[in-house]
């Protein structure tokens, strides 16, 4: 368990630093994420060959599709935003752990408790109340992120299931596919590279790539049906307590009940 509690802070790290980033005029968004992919595929590749890991044909393709998701997710997020806003759109995200969760039942069986069943519904209730949905803005965005973030976090359930286990190798491809994915975007857009943004980027690389090795550990131990929920609703749950604490941020009724039925959720879990 410890595991996805590292995961979970590393996540909510790079949640603080991006929140941080944006405080600034002119943020440079892509060279941000250059920057994070890169460092985070040298972090990787350094890793692998500490570790005498090498590259098979799966653990490549595969990581090269995954880089692919990886970036999709941060665009289609990204729109939601701008057109949903942020609370719906970070709602959205998290109710997308339903997709790993059928996933792995239909195809990874694995024992579910009647305690776990009910944490999960708790945790999708929870994301479901303390979502705005007031404004709905476009369905279709806000269901094409539902599936790309759901699918990108069921990847990394596949690989844990089908890959060769020599994680840092398979992360190496996977941020090394980010980052070209992330260029040609650049070119395509006329974005040119800002090198300050760019170093910042980097900055973001090492817990983003820690985030995904410490969960890839943790499914090694958690059942996925637990880990996915789990994670999601402690990036949540930690994310608000970040904002109260740093941001000086207030919360509705609504976000408040959201916190206590994801401790809730959390509980039932683990028991």
């Amino acid at each position: 368990m410890i595991y996805l509690l590292l995961s979970v802070l590393c996540s909510v790290t790079i949640g603080n630093l991006l929140q941080s980033f944006r405080r600034d005029r002119g943020v440079a968004i892509l060279s941000i994420f250059l920057g994070n992919y890169v460092l985070a595929a040298v972090f990787s590749a350094v890793m692998a060959i500490w570790h005498h890991e090498t590259f098979t044909v799966f653990d490549v393709w595969f990581g090269a599709l995954c880089g692919g998701f990886f970036l999709a997710n941060f665009f289609v997020y990204q729109h939601n935003i701008q057109i949903n806003g942020l609370s719906l759109s970070v709602g959205t995200m998290r109710v997308g752990v339903i997709i790993p969760a059928v996933v792995t039942l239909l195809w990874f069986p694995e024992a579910l408790q009647l305690t776990k069943i009910l944490g999960f519904v708790i945790i999708v209730a929870a994301f479901v109340i303390g979502t705005d949905r007031h404004h709905l803005g476009n369905l279709l965005w806000l269901l094409m992120l539902f599936l790309v973030s759901g699918m990108t976090e069921t990847t990394m359930k596949v690989y844990k299931e089908l890959g060769s286990g020599q994680q840092y190798s398979f992360f190496t491809i996977l941020f090394t596919a980010a980052a070209f994915y992330t260029m040609v975007s650049m070119a395509i857009k006329r974005d040119k590279l800002q090198w300050n943004w760019f170093l910042r980027g980097t900055v973001l690389g090492v817990p983003n790539q820690l985030s995904s090795v410490f969960f890839l550990h943790g499914l090694g131990i958690v059942p996925a049906t637990v880990a996915f929920p789990l994670v999601a609703s402690g990036i949540v749950f930690f994310s608000f307590i970040s904002d109260a604490i740093i941001w000086k941020h207030s919360y509705s009724l609504a976000q408040k009940v959201m916190i206590l039925l994801i401790l809730v959720g959390i509980v039932l879990l683990n028991i």
